[in-house]
């Protein structure tokens, strides 16, 4: 059985024990319900559960940047450049959010440095915003890398795009995960219909002219081999041993866990929002990626989308249900409490009714 997309970025031990450690203190808590859980932990193991997670996520996003960059080489016919884009909004006066687009072009050494989360931030720590007389700081809603080619040929690939979930859910994410959200979600009716707000996925975005391309892309993806690729583009990138095959399946590239085609279904299936596209879900080097096939029209829709209130609006229901189910749980919004205050760099002691964290 394949593990959740959170988890197959956590190789370290340091990161598996504490885990682990986390869900026994569930599994007591919930084998005798009126019981007190304490969780003890030293200052010390979590500056290492810090810093093991901080590099697990570089270890998840290299993964995801070196098959953005191997599916590019393999459908762009040119040159590509990398590009980071920012996405944010303007503070307004008469309490309408203005949404802008910051974008720039960077290096190969400068993606793989840093976490995609902090090289969004610091492009927005270059500028600031003039309002009331006072300079404030922008703030990130989201961010993407773009890889672009220098010239456009004859493939029908406008583009690629590579995205990663902000970092500072981080602590919602793992706990969904001990709790498995998605499970409970899908059992309870009142909340049944929220399942598509949990899920979490590192992704690619592969960008067509047109929706006819776009299906013979998703096909030629399914054939993909690693054979005949044009290795020497890699550079240094051949260091992280991308040259090696993780599939199943010989020589392909990756293995298909599912797909869903939102560009040739029913009316009924289609998607209220108008977004489009093929997406499936693939396994590539022991790690969960999902790709997506879009026309290149519906792309600039979905920026909007990003920028809008629509992806505050998604962002709202998503914490809400995570609320929900605190109430119907509380040892679930304990943790959370708990991971929050371990991921945000704090370290309080603290307690619910049935559980408390000391900190040694």
């Amino acid at each position: 059985m394949l593990q959740s997309p959170l988890l197959m970025v956590m190789h370290e031990p340091v990161l598996h024990r504490f885990i682990s450690y986390l869900a026994e203190k569930k599994a007591e808590q919930e084998a005798k319900p009126g019981s007190h859980v304490t969780i003890e932990l030293s200052r010390e193991h979590m500056a290492q559960v810090r810093a093991s997670f901080r590099q697990n996520i570089l270890d998840g996003e290299r993964s995801l940047h070196l098959l953005s960059h191997l599916l590019s080489i393999l459908l762009l016919e040119e040159d590509f450049e990398l590009h980071s884009n920012v996405i944010g909004v303007l503070p307004g006066d008469d309490e309408r959010d203005r949404p802008f687009l910051i974008r720039e072009r960077i290096t190969q050494d400068m993606l793989f440095s840093v976490t995609d989360i902090d090289l969004g931030n610091h492009m927005l720590d270059n500028f600031r915003y003039r309002k009331n007389l006072d300079w404030v700081p922008l703030h990130l809603s989201a961010n993407f890398i773009e890889y672009l080619p220098v010239v456009h040929g004859a493939s029908g690939v406008n583009r690629l795009t590579s995205r990663v979930k902000a970092e500072e859910e981080l602590w919602n994410k793992v706990t969904d995960e001990i709790f498995v959200l998605d499970e409970l979600v899908s059992r309870d009716k009142q909340l049944r219909h929220y399942s598509k707000y949990v899920k979490d996925i590192f992704g690619i975005k592969i960008v067509c002219e047109d929706e006819a391309r776009c299906a013979a892309v998703h096909e030629q993806l399914k054939q993909m081999t690693v054979i005949g690729a044009d290795w020497e583009k890699l550079g240094a990138l051949q260091g992280f041993g991308v040259l090696s095959n993780g599939s199943a399946n010989g020589d392909r590239l990756f293995d298909f866990v599912e797909s869903k085609d939102y560009l040739n279904c029913s009316p009924d299936e289609m998607k209220k929002t108008g977004w489009k596209a093929i997406k499936s879900v693939v396994q590539w080097h022991d790690r969960l990626f999902e790709i997506q096939v879009q026309p290149l029209n519906n792309y600039y829709l979905e920026l909007d989308h990003m920028s809008g209130p629509s992806h505050s609006s998604f962002k709202l229901k998503r914490d809400g249900l995570r609320d929900q189910v605190s109430e119907l749980v509380p040892l679930y919004g304990f943790y959370r409490d708990l991971l929050k205050m371990l991921f945000m760099g704090s370290d309080v002691s603290f307690e619910c009714a049935n559980a408390s964290v000391v900190i040694t």
